[in-house]
């Protein structure tokens, strides 16, 4: 408008547009098969209203009716002169809503208008109950930047702009032609062709050079829709031809913004592998929501594995103050499955919109038995609420690992020795001990079984030791017994046909632990063995009074061979004998039994035969534990000097003597 018209005697009054309220009922939200929704879908609605079922906030003079399917919230649009912004604040017990308008940018003000800009008010044959700004034609420039920002989420936002036109003076000169830019964060206008151009975005009116406009004749609407909370949305008003100084104003009202009932998107996630997952028998997961307003579809999920397709909701719409459940069950194609015996679920629910006072739901999720389903609420959700709830679904299993290692300590194989009772044996504390320490490898070649403890021959998994001696066994709760399994080593390889530990472990299960790792097995190659055999011989004229060394009496057994230059070898003559039995080992050795064949002319290299002697004076030594020898000879017997079972501890050794008579090389 022109500044001569605002001081005008003319009489017109303003009477806007009401706001068309469209009522349509709540359309019902179902969640439909593959799809992935967002919050910010527009939803369509008429020019300056909200849609169907959303509330508006309005500010302004002229709020339109409140209607059960279009609630309207209304405050006046109260503003101070020269104040370049304001809150306005919608008390509710859902929750503030703060609407902010604010001016920046602000140049060339004229205050003789009506009073110092920005300011309440009408101008005679321009605007009405509107905030207007009045600025001098000095240039062309931006001579403000009106900004809008709401606290929630909006659905649209949206006001009214008045008196947006141009002029001429006496001379047809122009000194201004207005234009209004919302074209910062998508907003739209509209506009009058007898007064206006828009440019094919549909953000930018300009004036049309020259031609001016009266009190309601060429409004524009502006709108934005979807906005996340906080959103600055701007419109730079602009001077685009200044040919001669002269005072314009124009003017801002029916300021509204809409909160979208609330609504809600469910998630599906899987934290793990499916628990079935052949091809005729794998778990999907069915969710669905059910309450006011929304039918009991649901969404299926797709995938394999621990990959879950498919796995979100539609945007469902709900009613504000209403209770919603949240269902999930498991599917074999047609066949339900056991969520319970199979899955563990948790969810959680959060809300995109800020200073709500709807209560995200943490109860467990409620199992019913009788329908196989896990479920929670959703109680008393408010307008603008933007909530997700993902369930997310860990499943059941079990996870059995070890490995199968050489148990050698470190010592190479190649530096193995049978024979050997001393170091690096003796000191080595990592050797045969059971136990996987660092610097012993894996062992390929190895088969384990998961079995029944009652009935080994009933095997529930089989694998074979990777090259680096490792297995593991992942298999779901559901399949095996609730309280307890055997891991079982069943195959060994033969290079390493000495176990260090037993070749079965017996695991107690419980449902709360998952994980049993490092059940491993040891094993060690021949020359590893933990039991060395030692055997000494003493020659003697058959009057020993006891076979225990003695250095004064000159008993002193000896690993050299005995030879022909001994004087005690003669014919009928004896040889006692000495054996010692040590463990090397860091681990007992039970059932220990030392046996020794007798030389009998014939069998094997043997030239002689030889017979016990003394029988009543064998023994082994330490006396405690006693160890008797268990093999029937007496004097003069040929046969196997045998032992019985003892244990021998870890690190220790063992001593046994008896002496033997031999005969002739000739036959009697």
């Amino acid at each position: 408008m022109n500044y001569s018209r605002i001081n005008s005697s003319k009489n017109s009054s303003y009477s806007s547009k009401a706001l068309v309220m469209t009522t349509v009922a709540l359309t019902t939200a179902s969640l439909s098969f593959g799809a992935q929704a967002a919050f910010d879908v527009t939803e369509p609605s008429a020019t300056a209203t909200c849609p169907a079922n959303h509330k508006m906030y309005y500010i302004g003079a002229n709020a339109p009716k409140s209607t059960t399917t279009q609630p309207v919230t209304s405050t006046s649009l109260a503003w101070t002169a020269g104040a370049l912004s304001r809150n306005f604040a919608f008390n509710e017990p859902s929750g503030n809503k703060i609407f902010t308008i604010s001016f920046s940018q602000v140049v060339d003000l004229n205050n003789n208008s009506g009073g110092t800009p920005p300011f309440f008010g009408s101008i005679d044959a321009a605007t009405a109950s509107a905030i207007n700004m009045v600025h001098n034609s000095t240039g062309v420039k931006t001579n403000h930047v009106l900004t809008l920002s709401t606290n929630r989420a909006t659905s649209k936002t949206g006001y009214k702009i008045q008196d947006v036109d141009s002029t001429k003076n006496n001379s047809n000169q122009v000194p201004y032609i207005e234009q209004v830019d919302v074209s910062a964060a998508g907003g739209q206008l509209t506009y009058d062709p007898s007064f206006h151009t828009i440019n094919s975005a549909k953000n930018i009116v300009t004036a049309r050079s020259g031609i001016n406009c009266g009190l309601g004749e060429c409004t524009i609407d502006s709108s934005w829709d979807y906005k996340a909370a906080n959103t600055s949305l701007s419109l730079k008003h602009n001077n685009s031809l200044s040919q001669v100084n002269l005072p314009h104003a124009v003017g801002y009202s029916d300021f509204f913004f809409c909160l979208a009932p609330p609504k809600l998107i469910v998630e599906k996630e899987l934290n793990g592998t499916r628990v079935n997952d052949s091809a005729a028998k794998r778990d999907q997961f069915e969710i669905k929501v059910t309450g006011s307003g929304i039918v009991a579809n649901s969404f299926t999920t797709t995938g394999t594995g621990a990959t879950i397709t498919n796995g979100s909701s539609d945007t469902l719409a709900l009613k504000e103050n209403t209770s919603y459940t949240i269902t999930e069950r498991v599917m074999n194609g047609t066949t339900l499955a056991d969520l319970q015996a199979n899955y563990d679920s948790s969810y959680t629910c959060s809300n995109a919109t800020t200073g709500s006072t709807t209560v995200m739901p943490t109860a467990a999720m409620t199992y019913n038995e009788a329908t196989k389903t896990r479920s929670f609420s959703l109680n008393n959700v408010n307008y603008g609420d933007e909530i997700t709830c993902t369930i997310t679904n860990t499943p059941k299993y079990y996870l059995f690992s070890g490995v199968v290692f050489n148990d050698n300590g470190g010592i190479a194989d190649s530096s193995a020795n049978a024979n050997n009772a001393d170091d690096p044996y003796k000191s080595n504390t990592k050797y045969f001990n059971a136990t996987l320490d660092t610097g012993e490898s894996g062992i390929s070649g190895s088969t384990i079984q998961l079995v029944d403890c009652s009935d080994n021959n009933k095997v529930y998994a089989e694998k074979s030791t990777d090259a680096n001696g490792n297995y593991n066994f992942v298999i779901a709760q559901s399949l095996l017994p609730a309280n307890k399994i055997c891991i079982k080593e069943s195959t060994a390889p033969a290079s390493y046909p000495i176990a260090t530990s037993p070749n079965i472990k017996q695991i107690t299960l419980s449902p709360t632990t998952t994980t049993y790792a490092e059940q491993n097995f040891g094993r060690v190659i021949l020359k590893n063995a933990p039991l060395v055999l030692e055997k000494l011989q003493f020659a003697n004229k058959c009057n020993l009074a006891n076979l225990v060394e003695n250095t004064q009496n000159g008993v002193i057994y000896s690993k050299d061979p005995v030879t022909a230059s001994n004087p005690n070898i003669a014919p009928m003559n004896c040889i006692a004998y000495k054996l010692i039995a040590t463990n090397r080992a860091n681990l007992a050795i039970d059932n220990v039994v030392i046996q020794d064949r007798l030389a009998q002319k014939g069998i094997g290299t043997a030239l002689i035969t030889s017979t016990l002697i003394n029988n009543d004076k064998r023994l082994s030594v330490p006396a405690m534990p006693a160890v008797s020898f268990n093999d029937g000879l007496t004097d003069g017997k040929n046969g196997t000097v045998k032992t019985a079972a003892f244990s021998l501890a870890a690190k220790n050794a063992r001593s046994f003597y008896f002496n033997t008579k031999y005969g002739t090389t000739q036959s009697p």
